[in-house]
């Protein structure tokens, strides 16, 4: 194991000041972090001399484990590169209590890491073969209610400036912030967006505007706004139809301001729900307008009306991607469904996303035979699994008996030492020396007795987890063609597509045939 302390860092997006972009508490800045656990490590001789690797998740809610460089260092902690974790406090680490609890008693623990809270004076050293003191959970429980809190503190005052009329989401595009919750026109896109209105109204289609801007090079709204997107994902910014449309609909380029359009429904809800038109907040003159009611409505007017189609029993959509671009692929209907990359519409330059395109028949066939291929798999590995785990369970539990006698054996010593000290076989010395040899044995036994244990239980989570993989590919294996088709849209994660031959499925199997 290469001994090396993991200094985390984080600060949440709710931590910093939207004017200034600095941290609203200094304390936690990441800076001052940083100092406070250098400065720690540099004065603690045990840590002082042993490597260091930073890890930092900055703009990242607290109330989830989903952080870049914090799933990076847990992937190095089971690598068995990282023995310490310091962190300024536990708030730093998550404010989940569940979750937070979880690793510093069961996860952490397991796998012989040491966690260390500087402000709570935390150091799971201390707690060696017993459960975190009761301050630690509490404290985790009012981080985590701190958050609920918070959550609904920054809920009503949202509402309360959405009610009145004030900008309190991203700013549209062709408009700017000068003043705090107030739009105003940008002089260098507004244009752009005035062209694309006066464009549709002229009678050209949504398609030919976004063409024509990606020609000319027209920066995006996520290129002006120069957002870095993940390093995984490779789309490059384009104009679309839809952008098109979607502006064109906007009723904000009137100088309206249109708010509680969505809502989050839970404190980590990811994607917001949509609201109902008749519970928007609008309000008119809020902002000046680009362009008028009249020029709304007509290039409204100018869309083209798409022909409605009669709903065939299974247009379910795959998740499926172009591999070339990454962008989610377009459908069309006929007497199959076609699916096809889109971006060759928006562009006039060739590209290899032309040969993106298959019919659904031929799809579904691929991915149904594709998907018994990975059940078949499925099941020759729960088979191994269940083989590995039943030989780490027998070597625990024999483990286990070997460490409880030795305990059991030295617990009878300790009592006949002391009776032959009474009866004078011994002298006070050697009974002395004895104990101290006895009870350093002891604890010895204990950490490696609770050590197992939580090994054991660690077998029998992995046991119950693959008892239910087991009942997802035998249920599986009694489904008929159809039934394991209907299936097959719940299994897929994603699809990645090359061109007519090549395709790259991910699947996903939690809970897949519960609901059936």
């Amino acid at each position: 194991m290469m001994n090396c302390v993991a200094i985390y860092l984080r600060l949440s997006q709710e931590d910093v000041d939207k004017r200034t972009y600095q941290a609203k508490d200094d304390s936690n800045s990441i800076v001052t972090q940083r100092q406070l656990i250098l400065r720690y490590l540099d004065s603690d001789p045990s840590l002082a001399s042993l490597p260091r690797i930073e890890f930092c998740d900055d703009g990242f809610s607290g109330t989830n484990f989903s952080r870049p460089d914090f799933q990076r260092m847990i992937d190095l902690i089971r690598e068995g590169e990282i023995s310490t974790v310091v962190v300024k406090d536990l708030s730093r680490f998550g404010r989940d209590y569940l979750e937070v609890g979880d690793y510093l008693e069961h996860i952490f623990p397991f796998l012989g890491v040491r966690m260390i809270s500087i402000n709570d004076h935390y150091d799971s050293n201390k707690y060696s073969g017993s459960t975190p003191g009761m301050d630690v959970a509490f404290q985790n429980l009012i981080y985590d209610y701190y958050s609920k809190d918070l959550s609904k503190k920054v809920k009503t005052g949202m509402r309360v400036k959405q009610r009145q009329g004030g900008y309190v989401s991203c700013c549209l595009y062709g408009y700017k912030v000068e003043e705090k919750h107030k739009m105003v026109i940008d002089p260098e896109t507004a244009p752009v967006v005035r062209r694309i209105f006066l464009d549709v109204i002229g009678g050209k289609s949504t398609s030919q505007v976004a063409r024509e801007l990606n020609a000319e090079g027209v920066p995006t709204p996520l290129m002006y706004k120069n957002i870095q997107r993940k390093a995984s994902d490779n789309r490059k910014p384009m104009w679309t139809h839809q952008r098109i449309i979607d502006m064109i609909r906007n009723l904000k380029y009137t100088g309206c301001m249109v708010n509680h359009t969505r809502e989050s429904r839970r404190i980590r809800d990811k994607a917001g729900r949509r609201v109902p038109q008749e519970e928007w907040y609008i309000h008119e003159n809020a902002h000046e307008a680009i362009v008028s009611k009249e020029e709304f409505e007509a290039a409204g007017n100018a869309l083209r009306k798409v022909r409605p189609y009669k709903k065939k029993e299974n247009t379910e959509s795959f998740p499926l991607y172009c591999a070339h671009c990454g962008r989610k692929l377009q459908r069309t209907f006929g007497l199959d469904d076609h699916f096809y990359c889109a971006t060759p519409y928006w562009s006039e330059l060739e590209t290899a996303c032309k040969a993106v395109r298959w019919d659904r028949t031929e799809l579904e066939a691929v991915l149904l035979e594709s998907l018994k291929a990975e059940l078949s798999v499925l099941k020759v590995e729960s088979s191994k699994k269940k083989k590995d785990i039943e030989k780490d369970s027998t070597r625990i539990r024999s483990r286990l008996k070997v460490l409880n006698a030795e305990l059991k054996q030295s617990d009878a010593q300790r009592m006949q030492s002391y009776m032959d000290y009474k009866a004078g076989s011994i002298s006070r010395e050697e009974f002395l020396s004895g104990r101290v040899e006895r009870d350093s044995r002891q604890a010895e036994l204990k950490a490696s007795i609770a050590a197992m244990e939580a090994e054991y239980e660690s077998c029998i989570r992995a046991e119950n987890e693959r008892k239910k993989e087991q009942a997802t590919t035998s249920k599986a294996g009694s489904l008929d063609e159809e039934a394991l088709k209907k299936v097959l849209y719940d299994a897929i994660e994603k699809v990645y597509i090359t061109d007519g031959e090549h395709i790259e499925i991910l699947w996903k199997f939690n809970d897949l045939f519960e609901s059936g």
